[in-house]
């Protein structure tokens, strides 16, 4: 049928296009109200983390000071199970907070020279505990092929590994839990595989498609009181995804799992092996100094001012951004320690305020004091004008290395009864 001039109607077409561009921005409007949505669930997370966390940490640390005074074997136990619970609520808290960035498209990887080899083996010393706790056989397994440096994101990498064998654990209650690291060579740069064994209870197909997804409640002969996967395995699945790699497992219920991960990696140029991290060194002498404390916690600020006491070291705290700009500008000081998240201002605005001063004191070393949650902001942290940074809770060994490279005295070794490493 051919249509006549006639039959033309404006008004239709015209209808017709603005149908179609009130469909499109009814589209645009709800792709923009998820987006917000989205966001405002990530910041919400982030905050309750964050908010969580600090009363946590200065739990967690006090619960360690007290350990370290004389207690009856009752009260031993009591204050090692408050401790060992904090650090267990602390980690569900930082996987919150990497679940909330992850999914927000705000976490970014480290790429840093380290030792692979080392790496497993930590991971290998932490299964075999745990796998004698059970009752059972833990090892690890590094094929000759496997290169000892590599580039890379070394924390995120052992996260993933822990993940994977935890889980394994978790579901195994008689036998074994291996890990194997391997490696083949693709366009010349090495292909990591992992690989974790157990001889556990194995997982059904509809278990295994499921597996990697947040909280998921196993049934079947996986239950148990504890069967949940949590937001672990969720995460370790981004974190391979995010480091172009691939996650995922095998089993037969009754048969045990094999869960595997595999990640391309860069091999490190290093002439010898990389120094090892301040915060396993061992304190050669006391520390002197006078330093500046600004923290807004009044159980962090009791907490960081006992281990100065420890060290030897004189002190101001202050509760706030405002007084620590007020008190550098007025006192000589040979150390700051600075709370990175305040109330009144943050730690990056503080320390930029400071080293704009006139003064011999825009120069004084600053030492930043991160939430564990709160790694990957380091760089923003140092390229603000901070020189190191101790994560919290804050541990005695940890904060005695972060200050040693500025503070070092000439006096004898002090008893540091209160650092347990």
């Amino acid at each position: 049928m051919v249509m006549q001039p006639e039959d033309f109607r404006p008004d239709d077409l015209f209808a017709q296009i603005q149908g179609l561009v009130d469909g499109l921005a009814a589209e645009r409007d709800a792709r923009h109200a998820a987006e917000a949505a989205d966001k405002v669930k990530s910041d919400l997370l982030a905050m309750v983390g964050h908010e969580l966390r600090t009363p946590m940490e200065a739990a967690v640390a006090m619960s360690e000071l007290l350990l370290a005074t004389p207690l009856d074997p009752t009260q031993a136990h009591y204050a090692e199970t408050l401790y060992q619970s904090g650090r267990s609520l602390l980690s569900v808290l930082d996987e919150v907070l990497d679940f909330s960035r992850l999914e927000a498209g705000q976490f970014e990887l480290e790429q840093t020279a380290f030792d692979l080899h080392d790496l497993i083996q930590g991971v290998g010393v932490l299964l075999q505990a745990r796998a004698n706790e059970k009752g059972l056989t833990g090892g690890i397994d590094i094929g000759a092929h496997c290169p000892q440096f590599i580039v890379g994101d070394a924390p995120r990498l052992r996260q993933v590994l822990i993940s994977l064998v935890d889980n394994a654990l978790k579901f195994t209650t008689h036998g074994s839990v291996r890990l194997h690291a391997s490696a083949n060579e693709i366009d010349g740069r090495p292909l990591l595989r992992f690989d974790v064994i157990d001889t556990g209870v194995g997982l059904s197909k509809a278990v295994q498609q499921r597996l990697f997804q947040p909280y998921l409640q196993l049934e079947g002969p996986a239950a148990n009181p504890d069967s949940g996967t949590g937001l672990s395995l969720s995460i370790a699945r981004k974190l391979a995804l995010l480091m172009g790699g691939e996650i995922g497992c095998e089993s037969v219920v009754g048969q045990g799992t094999h869960y595997w991960f595999i990640v391309p990696a860069a091999r490190a140029h290093i002439a010898g092996p990389p120094a090892k991290p301040e915060t396993e060194a061992q304190p050669q002498s006391s520390l002197s100094g006078h330093v500046l404390v600004v923290e807004d916690n009044a159980v962090n600020r009791m907490l960081i001012v006992t281990y100065l006491d420890e060290f030897g070291l004189t002190h101001d705290v202050v509760a706030g951004g405002d007084a620590a700009v007020l008190n550098l500008a007025s006192k000589d000081y040979n150390l700051v320690l600075m709370d990175t998240a305040m109330r009144d201002l943050d730690g990056v605005e503080i320390t930029r305020r400071i080293r704009s001063l006139h003064a011999s004191a825009s120069r004084v070393p600053i030492v930043a004091l991160i939430a564990n949650g709160m790694q990957s902001d380091c760089g923003e942290y140092i390229a603000a004008g901070m020189d190191a940074y101790v994560f919290k809770p804050i541990r005695g060994r940890e904060l005695y290395a972060a200050l040693a490279p500025f503070l070092d005295g000439t006096k004898e070794e002090p008893i540091l009864r209160l650092v347990k490493g």
